[in-house]
């Protein structure tokens, strides 16, 4: 080769490289019609790039209380003498595995999220566990996890957006931002109705509820999965309101982002580009309470900043506290003995003026109060086993017992005016899921005096739905956006597949509350 053909080409070579470099970006937006990713991925959950920090800004508040014992358990579980939303009537009102009014299938194997949204009801539907993944069974086609929509009282639920690539879709929110992410108050506010799928890049979906449309927004940080939590948050020094975001999808590795409203940005969401804090196990859950932003990291290790109740320290520079670990069992395979679930903010139950946290944890299944205004108390509000055990009329109860997966609902009995949270749970009834309490779904009634009431999800036009599990767990509880319901109609949503194979096992019914009876009828 002569000296000048060989400058040409290495010229030509640096040329297509430097073309190369320019017209592909480094992290290309993903869209829903993405190849399918293989089943190991989408199983390992989000991971991270090595350049990525193990824990950003955050500190051990008081290495004293990190890991203080919480109260024990009252020793008679407190059942409340009240009777709201105990008593409601049940009708499946969504079948899985049969065409919506457009003819396309519905398809889940969990209902994860039931939400209000301007005026309709949305539910988010995964497909977990339906192996083999990416694969129709029988007539049906394979789907992936689907957004639901259900316009009206009396209108059938159709699928809104579905999620080809996704196996899961664990968080779904309606965020309402005030201001933009300059710190501008929007007038009006603004809502957005934003979902996150699994997939190669994490990213965020928001429904444009003026043409119906779902436009993609991509989360930063070379994370892969989807989000698990999400929580609107004002900065109480910089005066912005962030959309916050916790990861993972079974992550041995969690981190919580943050999102400003941007109405130049796709889906008007846009996301900072390094996790705020990191190093962290599953974010299963966070919220505001008194005007601080907490949020509830799984322990993946006994390192001290590997997970815990953590709250924000607003500012220009904002980092995180580690407040308090809850009891746990680090564990190889899975993390359910590291997690909390549900943690929401109410009113304190002493009279104090202030805010109390609540969240439950599967190990060793019960519900944890957490006071912040009292040196972070933490008391045993209830086992949740043993009131049942007391509930079912027998000596104790073994197995699962997973609650409050998302949140504790707020909610008011419209005939007694009376403020209650209501919170979904998989608990086994003794008499086995063949029988008709076996196959049914429960939930529990908070009081505001921390006494509890609980509830059974049963259809008796359906007494044995989907065998041989049943309903098997209630995920997610909302009340009725139609104001034909006056209050009176929650919808209830779930199936936890625990990694067993299931197909079309995801259920929602409505439950409605009957009238009240008179004394004379009460007799």
């Amino acid at each position: 080769m002569s000296k000048r053909l060989m400058f040409v080409t290495i010229g030509l070579l640096i040329l297509w490289f430097a073309y190369a470099g320019y017209a592909a970006p480094e992290n290309p937006p993903a869209t829903q019609h993405q190849p399918p990713l293989p089943a190991e991925a989408l199983k390992s959950g989000p991971q991270y790039s090595a350049s990525m920090p193990a824990a950003t800004s955050a500190s051990v508040v008081s290495p004293d209380l990190l890991d203080a014992p919480p109260s024990p358990a009252p020793a008679q579980p407190p059942v409340s003498a009240g009777r709201a939303f105990t008593k409601l009537s049940f009708t499946e009102d969504c079948q899985f595995g049969t065409k919506d009014d457009c003819g396309q299938w519905i398809a889940g194997t969990e209902t994860m999220r039931l939400l209000q949204h301007q005026g309709k009801l949305f539910a988010s539907a995964e497909v977990w566990t339906d192996r083999p993944y990416f694969q129709g069974k029988g007539e049906q086609p394979w789907t992936g996890s689907q957004i639901l929509v259900k316009e009206s009282v009396s209108a059938p639920w159709r699928v809104d957006m579905g999620f080809p690539s996704a196996i899961r879709l664990a968080a779904m929110t309606s965020a309402t931002f005030i201001t933009d992410g300059s710190g501008r108050k929007l007038d009006p506010p603004v809502t957005l109705l934003i979902a996150s799928p699994s997939s190669e890049n994490t990213t965020t979906w928001t429904r444009d509820d003026a043409r119906s449309r779902w436009n993609e927004s991509m989360v930063k940080g070379g994370l892969r999965g989807g989000l698990r939590s999400f929580c609107t948050h004002l900065d109480a020094v910089t005066k912005v309101q962030y959309l916050f975001g916790g990861s993972g999808d079974f992550a041995e590795t969690g981190s919580v982002f943050r999102a400003v409203y941007d109405v130049a940005a796709s889906g008007h969401i846009r996301w900072h580009e390094a996790p705020e804090l990191s190093g962290v196990g599953r974010v299963m859950c966070m919220t505001e309470a008194n005007g601080v932003l907490y949020a509830a990291c799984g322990i993946k290790s006994e390192k001290p900043l590997s997970g815990g109740l953590f709250r924000r320290v607003d500012g220009e520079k904002a980092r995180w506290e580690l407040l308090w670990r809850w009891p746990h069992k680090i564990q190889e395979q899975g993390d359910e003995l590291e997690i909390m679930r549900g943690l929401t903010a109410v009113a304190d139950p002493k009279g104090g003026a202030h805010q109390v946290l609540l969240g439950t944890c599967n190990y060793p299944g019960v519900v944890y109060r957490i006071d912040p205004a009292r040196n972070l108390e933490i008391t045993t509000e209830l086992d949740i086993r043993a009131y049942f055990a007391k509930a079912f009329g027998v000596s104790a109860l073994r197995g699962p017992c997973l609650s409050a997966y998302n949140n504790f609902l707020a909610v008011t009995e419209p005939d007694t005016g009376e403020n209650v949270h209501l919170l979904g749970v998989w608990i086994n009834h003794p008499g086995g899921h063949a029988t008709a309490l076996g196959g049914s779904a429960w939930y529990l009634i908070r009081h505001s005096d921390g006494s509890y009431g609980y509830g059974c999800v049963f259809d008796p036009n359906h007494p044995r739905p989907n065998p041989p599990r049943g309903l098997l767990a209630t995920r997610t509880i909302e009340i009725s956006p139609f104001p034909e319901d006056k209050g009176r109609t929650l919808y209830f949503g779930g199936y936890d597949c625990a990694s067993i194979e299931s197909h079309n096992t995801a259920w929602i019914y409505k439950g409605t509350l009957r009238p009240v009876e008179s004394k004379e009828e009460g007799r």
